[in-house]
């Protein structure tokens, strides 16, 4: 399963790091990859994970979410 997290505030690749880091740490999560040129992070997942507490990390880690969608 894969989510694709619409995010607003990043600006550098330290903002990449900071976003794709604070969503590895969460328990089902498999990988992350965050780009701020799309503005955007794309979440794979080996379990179902609940888009609040994906909206919450993205947060903690200074940006704002502003969508989710599942592909």
């Amino acid at each position: 399963m894969k989510k694709i997290i619409k995010i607003d505030g990043m600006a550098c690749e330290h903002c990449e790091n900071a976003v794709k880091t604070a969503l590895e740490e969460i328990d089902g999560v498999k990988s992350a990859k965050a780009g701020r040129k799309k503005g955007n992070a794309v979440v794979k997942l080996t379990d179902n994970v609940d888009d609040e507490l994906l909206k919450e990390a993205v947060t903690q880690a200074g940006f704002t979410p502003t969508g989710i969608e599942e592909k």
